[in-house]
């Protein structure tokens, strides 16, 4: 039993030993967790510097750190339970005594808090020296600390939250709050002549007016500039580089002289643009038509000129420049010749918006170009002997047509129905032409066409000879017999030649011949001959009213 119980007696020592081994780890590990980052260096240092260096926890947040990680170990070394006293032969030497975990912590937290307090304290005097120098600078440059006296886009964004910072700051002084102005640094604010409540003290009156007045004299002094560059103030308002904001402003100070007048804009500003000859209607003087034609000239004229090369091209080779709408091989050509008449015309007329030039107007004379077509003698006989051509052309075809058709049906009477229409209405035109011919008129009718007709034997009056009518009725009558054809295939049918009024064709043809006989019986001329009367009634037809179911 005693082997047993010896190492029983023995582990009490070691536990103990290992408790506060790892009772001194968990103190180690607190302690590091202690430590409060190093002081920053110089705001002078370089980037690359700061940029090593990593982000340290706030004050506050060390502080808290730092409490909670001594309570904790102070918690972990006191709940630990205090290991068995071993014998007097296995007792070591005393060893020197030991300052506490906890003690070298609370030191370390505190000499490393101080310069954290000293640095930070450093730090915000130095960038109140800044803020004071930009201030400073503003006052020099300005003889005021109000920012609005500066261009909006000029103030330092810095600057402005400074000032805002320090009116908040100051009002919170005044009420006995927490600030960080102390009296030292109101004093200096105040020998620098620095407004803390503008709003009551009304220096804020009339800011809008002195900005705006900053902006126009800015505006002012560019338009001067562009004019000393570009020989005018004719600034296009639709840009996009670096004239698109003086653009802008130009063309509000055209609108604001068309909205108020003369006597509504403000004389100062008035004298200063007429001074520099600023134009307020460039469209109605026409300098800007006239600066917007020389700065597209180079552009235009090399257009220009690739077309009329090809002109000249074209006269080479065709002995003259009259070029037609339909003439292949010459694309656009023909829409520039009409276009440089039709500009032409314009400049003629003192219009300012036309485009054409004298360099061009020399080179077309120089070459031959008319301007005035259709009055001259040249391009109208060259338009006659084109159209003549043409058009005879033409006029065989439909001869030769109406020829065919002569030898179809024996004469020349073409109806306006079906195929015949276009060859009816041919044969009308010409004997409108053969009309115009016997007065003595021009017409394109000659004697050669007429003989050609008369060959032919073309009725030219046929109103008067009644050739059309009797062609008429022949074709009535054929569609007469067509239709009784059919009434005698109805006849074998059904028994009887009286069709009902709901008889497709037949039906609304019976009742006509009824009352074309009616017309007949009382004297009146009709087409119901007494041939086709004797027919009707060889087939059992009644002309009488129906009754019963035939009805």
């Amino acid at each position: 039993k005693t082997p047993a119980k010896a190492p029983a007696k023995s582990s009490t020592p070691s536990g103990s030993r290992r408790s506060k081994r790892k009772t001194s780890e968990v103190a180690e590990e607190l302690v590091s967790t202690l430590e409060v980052a190093e002081p920053r260096e110089e705001e002078e240092a370089t980037t690359s510097r700061r940029s090593k260096r990593a982000r340290k926890p706030s004050l506050g947040a060390t502080e808290a750190k730092n409490n909670i990680a001594a309570s904790v170990a102070l918690a972990a070394i006191s709940s630990t339970k205090p290991a068995a006293r071993p014998s007097p032969s296995k007792r070591k030497a005393p060893k020197a005594r030991e300052v506490p975990i906890i003690k070298i912590a609370k030191i370390t937290v505190a000499n490393k808090t101080g310069r954290a307090v000293e640095y930070l304290e450093a730090k915000k005097t130095n960038t109140w020296m800044k803020r004071i120098a930009m201030l400073k600078a503003h006052k020099e440059l300005y003889d005021t600390c109000d920012l609005t006296f500066a261009p909006r886009d000029s103030v330092p964004p810095l600057l402005q939250s400074f000032v805002m910072e320090s009116r908040k700051q100051y009002k919170k002084f005044q009420r006995g709050e927490h600030s960080a102005l102390t009296a030292a640094r109101i004093g200096e604010l105040e020998s620098l002549g620095f407004d803390f409540a503008p709003m009551k003290t009304g220096s804020t009156r009339g800011n809008h007016d002195r900005r705006f007045q900053l902006q126009w004299d800015e505006q002012f002094f560019a338009i001067q500039k562009y004019k000393a560059e570009h020989g005018d103030c004719l600034v296009s308002c639709m840009g996009t580089g670096e004239h698109a904001k003086l653009g802008n402003w130009v063309r509000g100070q055209r609108k604001l002289l068309n909205k108020v007048g003369r006597e509504g804009f403000n004389p100062e500003r008035l004298a200063k643009l007429e001074e520099i000859g600023f134009d307020f209607d460039p469209m109605r003087s026409g300098a800007f038509i006239a600066k917007k034609r020389a700065n597209m000239f180079p552009r235009v004229d090399a257009n220009w000129e690739r077309h009329y090369q090809s002109l000249v091209k074209y006269k080479k080779e065709h002995g003259n420049i009259i070029v037609g709408p339909n003439t292949e091989g010459w694309p656009g050509l023909y829409d520039w010749i009409h276009c440089q008449r039709k500009e032409y015309k314009k400049w003629e007329a003192d219009d300012e918006k036309a485009l054409m030039y004298e360099k061009w107007i020399k080179q077309l004379n120089d070459l031959g170009f008319d301007w005035a077509p259709m009055k001259s003698d040249g391009f109208s006989k060259m338009l006659l002997q084109r159209q003549s051509k043409h058009f005879n052309d033409l006029w065989m075809l439909h001869y030769g047509d109406l020829k065919k058709f002569h030898k179809k049906h024996g004469h020349c009477y073409a109806s306006r129905v079906g195929d015949e229409e276009v060859l009816a209405s041919w044969v009308h035109v010409q004997r409108k032409h053969k009309k115009k011919h016997d007065e003595g008129k021009k017409t394109p009718l000659t004697a050669e066409r007429i003989k050609l007709l008369n060959d032919i034997g073309i009725d030219w009056a046929p109103s008067k000879t009644g050739g059309m009518q009797k062609v008429t009725q022949v074709r009535r009558d054929e569609d007469w017999e067509g239709v009784f054809a059919k009434l005698v295939s109805f006849k074998k049918k059904s028994g009887h030649a009286n069709p009902k009024k709901v008889e497709p064709q037949l039906g609304p043809w019976a009742c006509r011949m009824r009352k074309l006989y009616s017309q007949h019986k009382n004297g009146a001329t009709t087409t119901l001959s007494e041939v086709k009367i004797a027919k009707l009634e060889s087939i059992g037809f009644r002309f009488g009213r129906l009754r019963g179911s035939e009805d």
